[in-house]
This record gives structure tokens, C-alpha cells and sequence, in this order.
């Protein structure tokens, strides 16, 4: 076989993904050039195999052939992560002597391995700016990526709309990086403007492109227009499947459940893990068993996220035995695995065992953060432990150097005030650095509820009503506190108020799980087929109780 044709066989062979049987071949060539080189190299990169591809780039500098730019482009293909800084620039540094390094292709390589990097965006703008009017949609794309890989979404968006402007052309990719920026930062606006150019450009039929814009839907919480791009999606894949499942489980759990029966593939980690959400806030401890049932059969119970997500789950259902053994059988925990496991025992009433945890945690070397000094704290006030839930707060500030955020601030009112200490509550809301918002006020009206305080209520709702004028359960909390006090001329006109303002109190949703499957329901709620046999068994139970009371009342009348 000719070296070309040796070459060719190479470069198919990786191209179907058979590296092994294309090195096997390329090891008995007698000869080669640069291009075999470049072929064999390029078939590692292309498959994901980052060292093997630097491994022979090393073999081929030392075999002396020398690089061209289409080598030169494959290698950084593969330089890209961790091995970045070691590779990238001496390559840079070839390419340059090379006389190269003006190349599309290889600038293009260099941008993105620089850029896979946090402290290598500079080096890559730097780069992008150099290229002037020679930059391609490769260019531009590379440089959007690596600005939304690390936290500089508008900045990455800001290029976007340039780009535009120069009129290069819009591909599926840059517009999928586009929209993962989007939903990032939460911008339904340009994410919209986005989709109209989508289907301008008649990009709205690639997949890549319809996950991406479901996606980003869902996170702007706008889940019936992502449920109408899904349902419009002829062709779905996991991605697609995934993206729906999690959208629903942060705002109705009980459709994710739902799309989960309707799923056609199979369920891997991440679909289990939204749906192990959707069961905590459902409180679906059955169901939530048999999703963890499901990960033990596919051995993901070693995933951090699939981990973390059970214990919360167990945690939000009331099994804390559970909560606690999956936390133990973690393999590894991360900040927010301890967290969960600390939230989990404050929710269910076990203060000591929360604060026990958190001495574990510093123990184990993990530096606590806002989050699990909210938890810590929020635990101390279900348990009543004030005066542990005050130190930790102190210690927040003097020990770990962290300034309370509103909501630390909120949790600690709410731990004094819960505990009747209405007037320390109120001094801290006085020195609070910044000014206190709705919550921090509805913990001490709540409390001023609790405990029957009319003046200190009062106060509560009438800062929450210049905050939040149209809140309507404010009202109805204050008039409850009017009324507990006796002050039925307050309680009248706050209820006047209550209809002024033309507002009616949102509904609470229940659900019920019975026989595997969940039900939600709300009060006066008829559209259930159902909710004639409840009301019809409720009527018997009620005639029932009658008759029973009635019985009752007729022997303790005979026996008087």
C-alpha cells in the first residue's frame, strides 16, 4: 500500500472512530510525511484522545518532520483545559517560527485553547484583535464561547451583537453559544430577538439549536413557550428530553413526573436527578424510592449531583434516616452536600444534629459560605436553639470573615422573633448596613402574629406595604393580627383595604400521591373527574360523623 493511500485508510479509519486499528497501521509504515503525521494526530484529536494526539506530535518533532499549519491547528485542537498553559504557548512559539501563525486555521486553534482557560481569555482577545479583518465565524465564535465558559456572559453577548453587525454569517453553533448566554444572565429579551433570527435564518430546525432555545425558556421561567417548541420538535433527543424534565421541575413538578412516563429514552443521571427534585417538592417519599431504586440499578449513586439531590430529597419528605444514610454512603461531598444534610435536619426539628454536622464539616476542612450559615441558622430557629443560631451569626462575621447577606439577616430575625424577642429583632433590622426588604419584614410579621404583638405588626405590614403595596397575604396577616388583639375597627378597615385593592389571595396547590401516581389539586377545584367521589365519600363520612355525634349526645343526655 502506497503512503498515500496508507494515509487516506488512516484518516477514514479515525473517522469512523477505529484510532486503534489507524495506529496499528500507521506503526507499520515505513515511511512518513508530514501529512500521515497530521492524519494520525488529527484522528487522536478529533476522538477526544488529548494525549495520545500530543504524543505523537512529540514522536514527529522528534522523528524531524516538520509541522505545518494544519498540524499545528490539530494539536491545539487537543490543547485545550488543564494542559493549556504547558502546550499552547510553546506551540504558539512554533507557529510563530513556523511563520504560521497568521493562519485562520491556527489562530482560530489558538484562540479556542486559550481561551479554555479563565487566565487565557486575555491572550485570546488579544489574538481575536490582532486578526482585524481576517477574523471567520470560527473567530468569532471561539472568543464568544470562552467568554460565557467563565462568568463574562454580556461581555461574550456584547461580541454577539458585533459580530452581527459585521454581518458574518450566523451558525448554528455561534448561535447556541449565543443563547447559553442568554440564559446565563436570564435575558428573555435578546434571547427572543435570538429565536426570531433562528427562524429567519431557518436555524430553528437544528436540534443543537431547540434545546438551547428550550433551555433558555425555561430558565426565564416562560416553560409554555419551551413546552411549545418541544412539542414542535419532530426530532428529540436526550438533551431535548432532559431540558424539558428539569425546566418543569423547578415550577411543576408534577409534569416533570409526567414527561418522565412519556420519555422514549432511556433516563440517564441527569434526568433522574431533576426528577429526584421534582419528588422533594412534592414531598413524594414513595415515588422519590423508586427513583433512587432506579439509580442504585444504574449505578449512579456515586454522582455528587444524583447524591446531593436524594439527600435533599429524603431531607424535604420527612425521612431523615434515609437523608442521613445516602449522606454517609457519599463517596465524596461537596459544600453543598453538607449544606443539604444540615437544611435536612433543621426542616425536621433536629437542631443539635444540625449544629453536630456543621462541627463535622469545618472538622473535614470545608470552609462554610452564606448558604450554609443560612441553613445552620434557619435550623437553630425550628429547633429554638436562639441562643446557638446568635452565635453562629456572630461568628459569620468575626471568625469566617463573611458580611450577612439580607437573607442571613432575614433568617436571624426570624430566629429571634419566633423566639418572642420582637424588640432584639427589631434592633438588628435597625442596624442591618443595608435597607431591609420584604422578607426580613414578613419574618417579623409572621412573629408579631405568633405572639399576638398589634403595634409590632402594624409596624411590619406598613413597611412591607411600601415595599410591596398589592401583596395581598400582608393584609390578611395583619387583619389576623387585628383580630387576635381585638381591635375590630383596624381589622375592619384593613380588610376594606384588602378590597380596594382588587386582589384576590393566589391558591395553594396539593398534591396527594396514591397507588404511584401523584395528584394535584386546588380548594374549589372541579376539574378533576374525581372530585365527585371525594365530595360523595365526604358526604357519607359527614352523615356518618352526624349519626355518631348525635348517638353520643343522646347517652351522655340519659346519663346526666
Amino acid at each position: 500500500m502506497s503512503q498515500k493511500h496508507a494515509t487516506t485508510f488512516i484518516s477514514s479509519l479515525c473517522s469512523r472512530g477505529a484510532v486503534c486499528h489507524a495506529r496499528a497501521l500507521f506503526d507499520e509504515m515505513p515511511e512518513r510525511d508530514v501529512v500521515a503525521w497530521t492524519a494520525m494526530l488529527s484522528g487522536y484529536a478529533s476522538n477526544g484522545l488529548r494525549r495520545e494526539a500530543l504524543d505523537v506530535f512529540r514522536r514527529m518533532v522528534a522523528a524531524g518532520a516538520a509541522p505545518n499549519e494544519y498540524t499545528l491547528s490539530s494539536v491545539l485542537t487537543a490543547c485545550r483545559g488543564p494542559c493549556a498553559p504547558a502546550t499552547a504557548m510553546p506551540l504558539h512559539a512554533v507557529a510563530v517560527r513556523r511563520g504560521v501563525d497568521r493562519m485562520p486555521y491556527v489562530v482560530n486553534a489558538l484562540i479556542d485553547s486559550y481561551a479554555s482557560l479563565a487566565e487565557g481569555v486575555v491572550d485570546a482577545r488579544r489574538l481575536f484583535d490582532a486578526l482585524g479583518s481576517g477574523r471567520t465565524a470560527a473567530s468569532w465564535t471561539s472568543m464568544i464561547a470562552g467568554y460565557a465558559r467563565w462568568g463574562q456572559e454580556r461581555t461574550g453577548l456584547r461580541l454577539f451583537k458585533t459580530m452581527l453587525k459585521d454581518g458574518v454569517e450566523l451558525s448554528t453553533f455561534a448561535c447556541s453559544i449565543a443563547l447559553h448566554a442568554c440564559t446565563l444572565v436570564i435575558d428573555l429579551c435578546l434571547g427572543q430577538q435570538l429565536h426570531l433570527q433562528c427562524i429567519k435564518k431557518a436555524l430553528d430546525v437544528n436540534l443543537a439549536v431547540v434545546n438551547s432555545l428550550i433551555d433558555m425558556y425555561c430558565t426565564c421561567a416562560r416553560i409554555l413557550d419551551a413546552r411549545s417548541l418541544f412539542d414542535g420538535t419532530p426530532e428529540r433527543n436526550l438533551i431535548t428530553w432532559n431540558t424539558m424534565i428539569a425546566g418543569y421541575s423547578q415550577c411543576d413538578p408534577l409534569m416533570a413526573l409526567q414527561l418522565l412516563l412519556e420519555m422514549n429514552d432511556e433516563p440517564n443521571c441527569f434526568t433522574l436527578t431533576s426528577i429526584t427534585s421534582a419528588c422533594a417538592d412534592l414531598a413524594a417519599l414513595r415515588c422519590g424510592k423508586q427513583v433512587h431504586g432506579a439509580v442504585l440499578r444504574r449505578s449512579y449513586s456515586d454522582d455528587l449531583q444524583m447524591g446531593n439531590a436524594l439527600v435533599d430529597m429524603y431531607s424535604k419528605c420527612g425521612s431523615i434516616t434515609n437523608a442521613k444514610n445516602v449522606f454517609d454512603r457519599m463517596g465524596c461531598k461537596d459544600k453543598f452536600s453538607w449544606t443539604s444534610m444540615i437544611a435536612g435536619y433543621g426542616m425536621n426539628g433536629y437542631g443539635n444534629e444540625a449544629v453536630q454536622l456543621f462541627s463535622s464539616m469545618i472538622h473535614a476542612g470545608v470552609h462554610p459560605d452564606h448558604v450554609v450559615f443560612l441553613s445552620l441558622i434557619s435550623s437553630c430557629s425550628h429547633a429554638g436553639l436562639v441562643d446557638e443560631g446568635w452565635n453562629f451569626f456572630r461568628s459569620m462575621i468575626n471568625e469566617y470573615n463573611l458580611q450577612p447577606n439580607k437573607e442571613v439577616y432575614g433568617s436571624v430575625v426570624n430566629l429571634l422573633a419566633r423566639a418572642g424577642r420582637l424588640r432584639e429583632a427589631l434592633d438588628l433590622i435597625d442596624t442591618m448596613p443595608f435597607a431591609p426588604d420584604e422578607y426580613v419584614w414578613g419574618a417579623l410579621l409572621g412573629a408579631s402574629k405568633m405572639h399576638n404583638n398589634v403595634e409590632m405588626g402594624r409596624l411590619a405590614a406598613r413597611k412591607i406595604t411600601e415595599i410591596n403595596p398589592d401583596d395581598v397575604k400582608n393584609y390578611i396577616m395583619l387583619a389576623s393580627i387585628y383580630a387576635a388583639g381585638s381591635k375590630w375597627g383596624e381589622y375592619a378597615f384593613t380588610r376594606r383595604s384588602l378590597r380596594g385593592i382588587g386582589s384576590r389571595k393566589e391558591a395553594g396547590i396539593s398534591w396527594i400521591e396514591v397507588m404511584d401516581k401523584m395528584y394535584s389539586f386546588t380548594a374549589a377545584d372541579s376539574s378533576s373527574p374525581q372530585v365527585c367521589l371525594a365530595d360523595e365519600v365526604l358526604h357519607i363520612l359527614s352523615q356518618h360523623m352526624d349519626d355518631v355525634g348525635s348517638e353520643f349526645c343522646h347517652i351522655i343526655f340519659k346519663a346526666t
